[in-house]
């Protein structure tokens, strides 16, 4: 009986594989994360004319308020929060 020398790699047949997995993994390179903003969210950062227009309101209303003369409408609520989970 005659008995030849297979070669190292019989002797350990997981190591060919785990040094392709390091292999690949320092050739990919790493990800990075990345952010970017809408232009609507871009608008939302500046101040419009109808911020100020909204800071009279907020004010009238937080007047009637302690007035006790605000009153809601609520089928007009009830309409704008419908619109507003909607979109």
């Amino acid at each position: 009986m005659k008995i030849t020398n297979i070669g190292l790699n019989q002797v350990n047949p997981y190591k060919r594989n785990q040094q392709q997995v390091e292999k690949t993994q320092q050739v990919a390179k790493p990800t990075t994360d990345q952010l970017e903003i809408s232009s609507a969210a871009k608008s939302m950062q500046t101040k419009s004319p109808v911020e100020v227009n909204q800071e009279e309101r907020v004010a009238a209303i937080k007047a009637q308020i302690d007035a006790g003369t605000y009153k809601v409408d609520a089928k007009k609520l009830a309409s704008n929060i419908l619109n507003y989970y909607r979109l």
